[in-house]
This record gives C-alpha cells, structure tokens and sequence, in this order.
C-alpha cells in the first residue's frame, strides 16, 4: 500500500511504544510475492508483564474518566458502538491490510470487515442488556432468603488469536470481555499484524481509556506463553493449533484461569442421494476453498452415499478446474489467494 504508514510497535496503557529490551524485529510477508511488507517490532516477557499491569490498573479503577470496569452497560456500549463506527470509516484500508498480509481474495477481506463492525455492534447491544439483568431475583423456596444476580466482569483476559481471520478473530474475542467490562491484552499472530495494529488506534480514538486494551506483538514462547503463565491474567481465550492449546491449558492450569479454546478440526460434509447436487457442489467448493482453504471448519473430508458418488464426484471436478489462484487485488477477482506462508504451503504440500 504505497504510502501507507505501517504501525510496528507495542500498543500498551494507550500509547505505542517499543519493546523494553529493543525487541526483535519480525518481518511481514506479503503472501502474494513473498516481499516483504515491514518489519514489526516483537515483545518479551518484560513487554507482556508491563501490559498485563497496565490492563489490571486499568481494570481496578472505580470511579472517574478512566473507570471501565465499574461503567453501567450502556455508557461501555457507547464505547464499543464507536469502536464498530472507527472499523467501518476505516473498512476499505483494513481490508487491503488484510488481503496484503494474509493474501485472501480482497472481496472476502471485505466482508470480514462487515462481520468485525457488527460483532463490536451486537455485543453493544448485549451490554445494554446487562444493566436490566443485574440484582435479577431468583426465587427460592425459603422465603426467609434473598438470592439476587450481580454480574461482574472477570478481570484481565488474554487473547491470542491466529493468521486465517486477523481482525475477525481478534473481534470475536475482544468485543465479549470489553463488553462485559474486562480489559484485554491482544497477542496478534506474528504472520499477520497489522490489522490488529490499526486496531488498537482505533479503540484508542474511540475514547476507551488507557489499559483497557492493550497489544502485545511477538513469536509465540516470547509473548505467547508468558501471558498464559501470568499470575495476573484472569482469562485465556485461544484460537490456533492443537498441540499449541493443550500448551495453553496445561499453563494456564497452574493459577486455575478461565480458558476458552478454539482448536482445529477435520469437518466432514455428509450428502446424501435426496439431496440437490448443483446445492451440494456449492456449499462443498465454498466450505473447502472459502479463506484459501485455510479455516479450522474446512470441509475437509466428502462423505457421500454411493448411489450419487460418481454424478458428484464430476460435478465437483468440473467446478474445481474453474478456480482461479491468483493475486488478492487482481482484477479478475480470484476464487482463491496464496497460501498464507512458505510453512503453510510445505505443510499443505507434504499432506498429499
């Protein structure tokens, strides 16, 4: 993106900053020609520590300005109502990021960004709707007790999210714990970046107080796991691989943390001889090629009842030969983009 200014640092306590021991210095590849974009700079232990101090400070304030975790749920949802409108001012440059960084077909970058503006909206809306839920009553058969809701937020949540959905990701697990009044420490994949980064002024220009989001760039053992040791970390919501989750709980087992994982799957599609075969085609190509096939709900396996086999088997041929592989912004308006990394297409080459 000719003269676009690539953020690179450390967001943390609502000001970018670099590393405290000067970092190592990551770089982005753009997927299409395998140049590099930039070179972003990658956080330690000393970065996550001052983070996660930055998001409980942040998340113990009572009263003020700068109160978030005490706020009522409809003065947090104006908050995230302008976190929605800062994604869609900016969709067209957070798209071509995304498309740049992880290389899927620029359309499909757009929607994401569509999903990323209302995931922020309706959790706006789910926020409104705490204030009349809390001090809800429960009925119990001893009229001699008062049993009564109060809803709180957690704390600080961690959130490490993968490369296939950057920003969507990121959505998903930031908007609940904001929502909720939790504060966030952000560790973006090191492949894919920048979206996040852009993201992080965005909360920032919406008015969010320092602490309460904070991003923490880096490899996985450097920022990875030292926010999910943190002692001071409440909650871990991670997406990414297997091994890397079992990683995840086994840590975060040693303080009792909440833990959300989202790992990968093998998705089977199942079609049987009643259903519409041109219907089956469809939702097959989209479910296995959809992100340049690089999705955890991939349609990985074809289980299909013999009787139609063959009819499908060539009708799906003859849609597979009209997928076009090419650059993300190019006119022609590819059906797929590159794979994400050289890694990822070693790992796809090696399956087959």
């Amino acid at each position: 993106m000719e003269g676009h200014k690539f953020r690179t640092q450390l967001f943390i306590n609502g000001k970018w900053v670099d590393p405290l021991n000067g970092g190592k210095k990551i770089p982005v590849i753009n997927p299409s020609n395998e140049e590099t974009i930039c070179h972003i700079l990658g956080g330690s232990e000393a970065d996550v520590n001052a983070a996660v101090s930055a998001a409980r400070a942040a998340f113990d304030v009572q009263d003020g300005p700068n109160a978030w975790s005490t706020l009522s749920g409809a003065d947090r949802a104006k908050y995230i109502r302008a976190i929605s409108k800062g994604v869609s001012d900016k969709k067209e440059m957070l798209a071509r990021l995304e498309s740049l960084d992880c290389g899927k077909p620029h359309r499909e970058a757009q929607l994401d960004l569509d999903d990323v503006a209302g995931c922020f909206e309706y959790y706006a809306g789910l926020c409104e709707g705490l204030d009349a839920r809390q001090d809800e009553n429960i009925k119990v058969a001893d009229d001699r007790f008062k049993s009564v809701v109060q809803l709180a937020p957690l704390g600080v949540v961690a959130s490490i999210i993968p490369w296939n959905y950057p920003l969507l990701m990121a959505a998903w697990k930031v908007a609940p714990a904001l929502a909720a009044g939790c504060t966030v420490v952000l560790k973006p994949s090191e492949v894919t970046p920048l979206t996040a980064l852009e993201f992080a002024q965005i909360v920032s220009d919406a008015g969010v107080p320092p602490g309460v989001f904070n991003v923490v760039n880096g490899y996985g053992p450097d920022v990875g796991g030292p926010l999910t040791r943190h002692p001071e970390v409440d909650k871990i919501a991670f997406t990414g691989s297997v091994p890397t989750g079992s990683t995840v709980m086994k840590e975060a087992s040693a303080t009792i943390k909440n833990v959300t994982l989202e790992l990968g799957g093998k998705s089977p599609i199942v079609v049987f001889d009643d259903a519409d075969l041109t219907d089956a085609v469809e939702w097959i190509m989209f479910g296995i090629f959809w992100t340049n096939g690089q999705i955890c709900s991939a349609t990985s396996r074809l289980l299909v009842q013999e009787g139609i086999a063959d009819r499908l088997l060539k009708r799906l041929a003859e849609e597979a030969k009209k997928i076009h592989v090419g650059d993300p912004f190019s006119p022609q308006d590819p059906s797929i983009g590159p794979l994400v990394n050289e890694t990822q297409y070693k790992k796809s080459i090696e399956l087959h």
